[in-house]
């Protein structure tokens, strides 16, 4: 169990470190360090993230879900915030203010995300669970859009070309790659698995998180769409 926790974020890893090497945008001192820092807050946050799984000390609430390590996951990404915060001054996402001239385009991604949550809600079922809906509406959007859109990808903003366009930055793609190996990657039983469809779905949400938060240059709208569309999906497929 203590190698699976310790491969799996090195897989994920291993994968996208090439890609953000390709893609950086100088190849000087500050920009290595930055890839460095968030090699470094992925591994830390995973760590957070999976703590009450192979330490029974950690495991405090006892839920059917993570709620032990989404309050650590959400501990250790306010922590990065604060140490790793000079670093991507120039992409500094936590600020309730937001960019006009992106608010529209992103409040449209954002409704798109909603409107696919009614769908899915719709044509599903499942058995109503006030636990699900609860952690649903209030941990995952805040755990996962302060690192994933806050720290990294504020670091890889900040190390990477532009890509011009927003929506084909190099900073969002790989992002979004590193959201969906997350949900998709795992060794379990000693094997790997990897889930497709998960893999595609959840890197265009992490897409659509990031994409949103370019163009606000904000992740207060990420956050509240994230956990409303999960909260959205999972209250129409139990009424």
């Amino acid at each position: 169990m203590v190698t699976q926790f310790l491969l799996e974020p090195i897989l994920h890893l291993v994968i996208i470190l090439p890609l953000l090497l390709i893609f950086m945008k100088e190849r000087t001192t500050k920009n290595y360090l930055r890839v460095l820092s968030i090699v470094g807050c992925y591994f830390i946050y995973y760590f957070a993230l999976t703590l009450q799984y192979h330490f029974d000390c950690f495991n405090l609430i006892n839920g059917n879900w993570n709620w032990d390590g989404k309050i650590y996951g959400i501990a250790c990404g306010v922590a990065m915030y604060f140490i790793f915060r000079r670093q991507f001054s120039e992409n500094n996402f936590f600020t309730f203010k937001q960019n006009k001239e992106g608010l529209k385009s992103a409040l449209k991604v954002a409704v798109a995300i909603l409107a696919i949550a009614i769908l899915g809600g719709v044509v599903n079922e499942k058995e109503f669970n006030l636990e699900t809906l609860l952690f649903q509406i209030s941990m995952p959007g805040i755990d996962e859009e302060i690192m994933y859109r806050g720290v990294l990808l504020g670091l890889m903003c900040s190390a990477l070309r532009t890509g011009g366009a927003a929506w084909r930055s190099p900073a969002i793609i790989i992002n979004a790659v590193l959201f969906g190996l997350v949900h998709s990657l795992t060794l379990g039983d000693g094997a790997l698995q990897f889930n497709s469809v998960n893999f595609i779905w959840t890197a265009i949400l992490g897409y659509s998180f990031g994409y949103i938060t370019i163009k606000t240059r904000s992740i207060l709208i990420p956050m509240l769409t994230h956990n409303l569309y999960n909260f959205t999906l999972n209250l129409l497929a139990m009424i």
